[in-house]
C-alpha cells in the first residue's frame, strides 16, 4: 500500500518537474470566485471571514454528488455519513438534533432560504454555480442557529445565450446518474433554466437478514425551474420551483455487540463493557439478547442488522422562491425573498439489531415520519458610495412540524402504534443590519447587528397522555471587525462575532414518558478572528490563513439518557466550551497546466461545566463532562493535484487525484461508544475534454486504496450496544457530458 502511494506522488513529482522546465512566463492566474457571503456580490478575497467557495465547474471536477461530499475538500469542516441528514461541524461545534424540532448550529441554506439541516445536510447536488462554507457565527446577517458558521448552496440561473448540457454516468454498485439542463431567452423580457437530475445505485452492503438483498440503495429524482423576468429596467423577479423525491433502501447501520467475553465484572454480574477499540478488533459479542454474537468485521461492508429487510427511508421535498430586485436608484437596491418549503420524511430502521429479536421474542422496528412546512420572508435594502457599504433588513419565519413516532412488533404489552404524535411550531423575527466604512486609504471597520424575538410551541401525545411546552428567547448578536489592506493584494482582518441557536424540546417520546418531554436554552457562541488573505505572484498563488477562539454557553448536546423509561437519545447543555484553533488554505498554478491546493485544519476544545455535571453513555455509566474535550478531531488536511495535457487536436485530458485526512474523534466526555475513526481518503480522476469543449469524458475511482473505516458509532443506554455506518469502498466508474 506504501509502495502504491510513493510511486503516485512520483507520478506527480516528475510532471511537475517536467511543466515548469517546459513552461515560459505566463498570464494565467487564480480564477476569481464571486461570492453573495454578505448579501452582496463581492470577490471572496475581499471578505473578512473565514471561507471556502467551490464553482460548479470545481464542483464537476471532484464529481461530488451530495452535499456531504464538498466538506472533505474545507479544513474544520466535517460531515457524518447517512440518509438524507448530515451531522455537519464546523470547528468542533456540532449538534444534530433530527428530533422534530431538531435544528443544527450550522445554518443551511439554498438559494439564499434558510433550510432545516437535519433533513437537507444529506441531499443530491445538482446544477450548482457554487457551493459557499462559512466558519464561525454568522449570527448578523443570517441569524438564528449559525453559531458554527454557514453552508451555502447556489444554483445556476438562467443565461442570455442558449446552453445545456446532459451527462451520463456509469459505476460500482449498479450506478446510473442522468443529469441534464438547459438555459436561455424566452422572450426579450424572460430567462429561463430547467435542470433535472436521477440518481439510482444499488447500495454496497448485502443484507443478511431474511429479506436479503442489498441496503444502501439510492433511488432519487430531482427537478429545478427558473424564470427570470426584468419588469422593466429598473425591476426583476425570480421565480423558483424546486422538488425531490427519494426512496431509498437506507444506508444500513453495522451492528455489534459489546461484551468483552474475557473480562468478568462480577460486580455487575456481566462481562465487560467494550471500548470502541476493542470493537473495532472484533473482540466483543452482542450482550442483552442484542446484534450479531459473532460480528465478522472482516466483511466491513455488509449489514449485521436486518431484520425485514425494510429499512426504508423516504423523503419528498417542494420549495417554491420568489425573489423581487429593485434598484431603487444608483446607490440602493431592495430585495425581497419569499418561500416556502414543505417536507414529508419516513424512515423504517431495526434498532435492536436482530434478524430473530431480541431474546428471541419480539423485534425492535423504530418507524419515524416528519411532515414539515415552512414559510420565511426577508426584506433588505443596501445601499453605499465611495467608501461605505451598508444593509438593513428584517426577517420572518413560520416553521410547523407534525410528527409520529413508534415502536412496532414488540410485546411490552402496549399496542399503539404510533406510540407519539407531537407538533412544533416555531415563529421567529428579525431585523438586522450591517455597515463597512473606510477610515483611510488601508483601513476600514465593519459593524453589524441582528435582533431576534421567537417563540416555539410543542404539543404531543404518548400513549394517549398529552404533553405541551412552550419557549421563547430574545436574542442581539453583533460583529465588529476591522479590515487593513497594506496593499491591494493583501488583507488583514480582526473581528468580534456573536451569535445563538434556538432553544428546543425533546419531543421523541416513547411507552408514556413524559418526563423526558423536556427543554434546553438556547446556545449563545462569542468568537474572536485574526486571519488574512493574500493573492501572490502575479494572481498565481492564493494563501488564506485564520485563528479563532470560540467561547460556547449552554452547549447544547446529544446523551444517551438512562434515567428515563425509554433510554433514548435526549437533547441537553452539555454546560460551556472553550473551541480554539487555525485554518490554513493555500491555492497555486505555478505553471499553466499545473493547479495545487492544500487546505490544513486544526483546533482543540475544553468543556467547563459543574463538577457532578455528567453525560451518559451506551453502558449507562455517568461520565464527567467537565474538562473533556466536544469530540471532534483535532487536525484535518486536505488537497488537490490537478495537471493538464494538452493534445495536437486541441483537446485537453487532466489527471487529478485529491485526498482528505481526518484525525480520530471521541465523542464529549470522553464517551467512546461516539467515536469516528482516523481515515486518510484518496480519489483520482482522468478527464478528457474535446477541443470545442462540445464533449467530455470522466473516469474515476473513489478510495483508491479501498480504505475500509467506521465513519461513526452511537451507542444506546443500558442495553450495552452500540451500531455505526460504515463508510464507502472503493467506487469506480465513468462519466459522458456533451454541451449544447
Amino acid at each position: 500500500m506504501k509502495k502504491n502511494r510513493l510511486s503516485l506522488l512520483g507520478i506527480f513529482a516528475a510532471l511537475i518537474a517536467a511543466d515548469v522546465s517546459a513552461k515560459e512566463e505566463s498570464s494565467i492566474g487564480i480564477e476569481e470566485i464571486l461570492v453573495t457571503a454578505t448579501k452582496r456580490t463581492q470577490n471572496m478575497q475581499d471578505i473578512s471571514v473565514s471561507m471556502t467557495a467551490l464553482s460548479g465547474d470545481k464542483l464537476d471536477a471532484f464529481g461530488f454528488e451530495d452535499t456531504r461530499d464538498i466538506f472533505s475538500q474545507i479544513p474544520n469542516v466535517s460531515s457524518s455519513e447517512g440518509s438524507f441528514s448530515a451531522d455537519i461541524t464546523i470547528r468542533g461545534n456540532s449538534t444534530l438534533n433530527p428530533t422534530l424540532a431538531g435544528e443544527d448550529n450550522v445554518a443551511l441554506y439554498f438559494d439564499e432560504v434558510y433550510r432545516p439541516g437535519a433533513f437537507y445536510g444529506g441531499g443530491v447536488l445538482m446544477d450548482l454555480e457554487r457551493a459557499e462554507v462559512l466558519r464561525g457565527p454568522q449570527g448578523t446577517l443570517f441569524g438564528r442557529n449559525s453559531t458554527a458558521g454557514l453552508v451555502h448552496f447556489i444554483s445556476r440561473k438562467p443565461t442570455e445565450e442558449q446552453e445545456g448540457y446532459l451527462n451520463f454516468e456509469y459505476g460500482s454498485y449498479g450506478t446510473n446518474i442522468v443529469e441534464t439542463a438547459i438555459s436561455g431567452p424566452i422572450s426579450d423580457q424572460v430567462r429561463g433554466r430547467l435542470a433535472l437530475k436521477y440518481h439510482q445505485d444499488d447500495g454496497f452492503q448485502d443484507n443478511q437478514g431474511p429479506a436479503g438483498g442489498k441496503l444502501g440503495v439510492t433511488d432519487r429524482i430531482m427537478g429545478r425551474a427558473h424564470l427570470d423576468i426584468d419588469i422593466n429596467d429598473d425591476m426583476n423577479l425570480l421565480l423558483s420551483l424546486e422538488a425531490s423525491d427519494a426512496d431509498d433502501i437506507g444506508k444500513a447501520f453495522n451492528y455489534w455487540g459489546l461484551m468483552d467475553p474475557a473480562i468478568f465484572d462480577p460486580e455487575y454480574g456481566f462481562y465487560e463493557v467494550c471500548d470502541a477499540k476493542r470493537v473495532l478488533a472484533s473482540q466483543c459479542v452482542g450482550g442483552a439478547g442484542f446484534g450479531d454474537p459473532n460480528p465478522d468485521v472482516t466483511k466491513p461492508y455488509t449489514e449485521h442488522d436486518p431484520s425485514a429487510g425494510d429499512g426504508r427511508y423516504t423523503l419528498e421535498t417542494e420549495t417554491v422562491i420568489a425573489k423581487l430586485t429593485w434598484q431603487l436608484n444608483d446607490d440602493m437596491e431592495l430585495v425581497s425573498i419569499s418561500a416556502l418549503d414543505s417536507i414529508d420524511r419516513y424512515f423504517n430502521t431495526d434498532e435492536d439489531g436482530s434478524a430473530v429479536g431480541m431474546f428471541g421474542l419480539y423485534q425492535y422496528n423504530d418507524t419515524y415520519t416528519v411532515d414539515a412546512d415552512q414559510f420565511s420572508q426577508e426584506i433588505h435594502l443596501s445601499g453605499g458610495d465611495e467608501g461605505r457599504n451598508w444593509l438593513v433588513g428584517l426577517f420572518y419565519l413560520d416553521d410547523d412540524r407534525s410528527s409520529t413516532s413508534g415502536v412496532a412488533g414488540y410485546e411490552w404489552g402496549v399496542d399503539e402504534n404510533p406510540d407519539t404524535m407531537a407538533n412544533v411550531d416555531t415563529k421567529s423575527y428579525a431585523l438586522f443590519g450591517e455597515i463597512n466604512r473606510s477610515l483611510s486609504d488601508t483601513l476600514s471597520m465593519l459593524a453589524g447587528f441582528r435582533y431576534t424575538d421567537e417563540e416555539k410551541k410543542v404539543q404531543l401525545t404518548t400513549q394517549g397522555l398529552p404533553g405541551a411546552d412552550r419557549l421563547t428567547s430574545e436574542n442581539l448578536s453583533g460583529k465588529l471587525g476591522l479590515e487593513w489592506r497594506p496593499r491591494d493584494e493583501m488583507m488583514i482582518y480582526a473581528s468580534l462575532s456573536t451569535g445563538f441557536r434556538s432553544g428546543n424540546f425533546n419531543s421523541d417520546l416513547l411507552f408514556g414518558d413524559l418526563s423526558a418531554m423536556t427543554s434546553v436554552d438556547p446556545e449563545e457562541v462569542t468568537a474572536f478572528e485574526l486571519g488574512s488573505k493574500s493573492t501572490l505572484m502575479d494572481g498565481r498563488l492564493q494563501l488564506n490563513a485564520a485563528l479563532f477562539y470560540q467561547e460556547v454557553s449552554d452547549k447544547q448536546g446529544i446523551t444517551y439518557d438512562s434515567n428515563v423509561v425509554a433510554p433514548v437519545s435526549r437533547l441537553i447543555s452539555l454546560g460551556d466550551a472553550d473551541i480554539y484553533g487555525v485554518e490554513l488554505e493555500l491555492l497555486a498554478v505555478p505553471t499553466d497546466n499545473l493547479e495545487l491546493s492544500l487546505g490544513i485544519g486544526w483546533l482543540d476544545s475544553e468543556i467547563s461545566a459543574d463538577s457532578g455535571y455528567v453525560i451518559y453513555s451506551a453502558d449507562g455509566v455517568a461520565r464527567a463532562l467537565d474538562g473533556s474535550e466536544l469530540g471532534s478531531p483535532d487536525l484535518m488536511v486536505n488537497g488537490v493535484v490537478s495537471y493538464n495535457i494538452p493534445l495536437n487536436d486541441g483537446a485537453v485530458v487532466t489527471l487529478q487525484t485529491d485526498f482528505s485526512y481526518h484525525s480520530e474523534g471521541v465523542g464529549a466526555g470522553g464517551n467512546e461508544y461516539n467515536y469516528s475513526e482516523a481515515k486518510t481518503l484518496v480519489n483520482a480522476r482522468v478527464f478528457w475534454v474535446s477541443a470545442s469543449e462540445k464533449w467530455e469524458v470522466q473516469a474515476y475511482v473513489k478510495n483508491v486504496f479501498a480504505t475500509e473505516y467506521i465513519d461513526n458509532t452511537y451507542g444506546i443506554a443500558d442495553i450495552d450496544f452500540v451500531y455505526g455506518n460504515m463508510g464507502m469502498p472503493r467506487w469506480a466508474g465513468i462519466k459522458v457530458g456533451m454541451n449544447f
